[in-house]
């Protein structure tokens, strides 16, 4: 049986050379065709290959050479007769060069994906006009289905588009959908955004609501009014104020209470005293008591609520007395519940919870529900510098807790500032950025 080879090149030359170097100048070629292949994307064009079956010669001479008369076209089979005996009006070319390896071999099967035409040798110049017009009409097809379809995905977009914004902000008028979204940028809370755009549209003439100006302004009051603040650690000469700080794990505690130290001490002169709990975290005990020898305050560690009464007694004659508690995921009661039982003998002034502006909305509203056992009375909301939208500041707002600090990087005793509802607001609208200085 003859082994027949099928070579695939981009141009007739390029397929010859590749036979010429696989089967030598006297190759047998026993047919040849023209392939369309599709490109990978509904986009792209199709591209036209040559393709050619050719044989080595087996050394019983070459196959006699059509005659220089036009070829008569071979008749039309059907499938199985064409595979049970194909066309062998085969001659020799001589091959020319060669260009880049394809397929080699070819199943049965394969030489019947399309119908194998018998091989015309006609002149190049008489060829080349019919095959660019036949290449110029498949590419106008081609492109013709590109834009119908590209049109139809346009359309899709659109109407999707329009379904969103249907469904999503129904009570929304156009005018007011640019805010919307740029509280969901902000990470406000879905409901919150919504509930907000809502009460701004009832409280807008026609004539607002054309003045985009004038929608911002409203905006921003009506935000400024929903964040409650309830100002700095208020401290009294004379009179001992304890303050703890509770929250879970990962959340900047242990840092944040050394700013606050840090302040009180160096820039308020207050005198006071540190105790800690986190007794689970040995680096953070050793981080506090590094920032207690730097700015030369006692610092008492604890370990029940036993030696928690004995430290505040041993403390009573400071102004100010702050406790830096282990962190307590939210999820674990035993935990909550032991914190809670550290802190029972003694009397806390003020409680706050510092949470992560990095948390989403419902592990914010979470943590709330079950740090409520301990009664926390205001929140610290830190690490604002790596939150990608400033909304949690609101967010916590809603939760029933007022803000009471606001942390903005690292470095201490500074990136801390009170929380004051104007300069929450901008930050939230991104009218001021985290790293400006920040109000005392």
């Amino acid at each position: 049986m003859s082994d027949f080879r099928t070579y695939r090149a981009d141009t007739m030359q390029e397929a010859l050379r590749l036979v010429r170097e696989d089967l030598g100048p006297d190759a047998l070629i026993f047919h040849t065709r023209q392939i369309a292949r599709k490109g990978k994307f509904p986009w792209q064009k199709e591209r036209v290959e040559t393709e050619i079956v050719a044989i080595p010669d087996d050394g019983q001479g070459p196959v006699p050479a059509p005659s220089r008369r036009r070829p008569t076209p071979a008749p039309v089979r059907d499938e199985q007769e064409e595979a049970a005996a194909p066309d062998l009006s085969v001659y020799q070319q001589r091959p020319a060069q060669r260009s880049t390896p394809v397929d080699r071999g070819i199943s049965d099967d394969r030489r019947r994906e399309e119908p194998v035409s018998p091989v015309v040798h006609t002149s190049k110049k008489s060829s080349e006009p019919a095959q660019r017009k036949a290449d110029e009409l498949e590419s106008r097809k081609l492109e013709r289905m590109v834009s119908e379809r590209l049109d139809a995905m346009q359309k899709m977009v659109e109407q999707l588009t329009a379904q969103v914004k249907q469904g999503v902000s129904r009570d929304i008028p156009p005018e007011l959908f640019t805010l919307y979204t740029e509280l969901m940028d902000a990470e406000v809370e879905e409901s919150l955004a919504r509930e907000l755009i809502t009460r701004l549209k009832t409280r807008c003439d026609i004539r607002e609501l054309n003045d985009p100006e004038a929608l911002h302004r409203k905006l921003f009051a009506m935000i400024e009014s929903e964040i409650r603040c309830n100002g700095s650690i208020e401290v009294t000469p004379g009179q001992t104020r304890v303050v703890a700080l509770v929250g879970p794990t990962g959340v900047g505690k242990t840092t944040t209470i050394a700013k606050l130290a840090a302040n009180f001490r160096l820039r308020d002169n207050i005198r006071m005293g540190l105790i800690t709990v986190d007794t689970y975290r040995i680096a953070a005990v050793e981080q506090l008591r590094t920032y207690a020898e730097i700015i030369d305050l006692p610092m008492k560690v604890v370990t029940s609520a036993a030696e928690m009464k004995q430290a505040v007694d041993d403390l009573a004659g400071m102004d100010l007395i702050l406790i830096d508690t282990a962190g307590r995921s939210p999820q674990d009661d035993l935990k909550l519940q032991e914190l809670k039982t550290v802190l029972s003998d003694i009397v806390v002034d003020e409680i706050h919870l510092v949470l992560s502006a990095t948390a989403g909305y419902r592990h914010l509203r979470t943590t709330v529900e079950k740090f409520q056992s301990i009664r926390p009375t205001s929140t610290i909301l830190t690490k604002l510098d790596e939150a990608p939208g400033l909304g949690s500041i609101m967010n916590v707002g809603q939760l029933g807790l007022p803000l009471s600090y606001l942390t903005t990087g690292q470095n201490v005793p500074h990136d801390i500032e009170p929380a004051h509802a104007t300069r929450a607001t901008r930050l939230i609208l991104g009218q001021e950025r985290v790293s400006l200085p920040a109000p005392v």
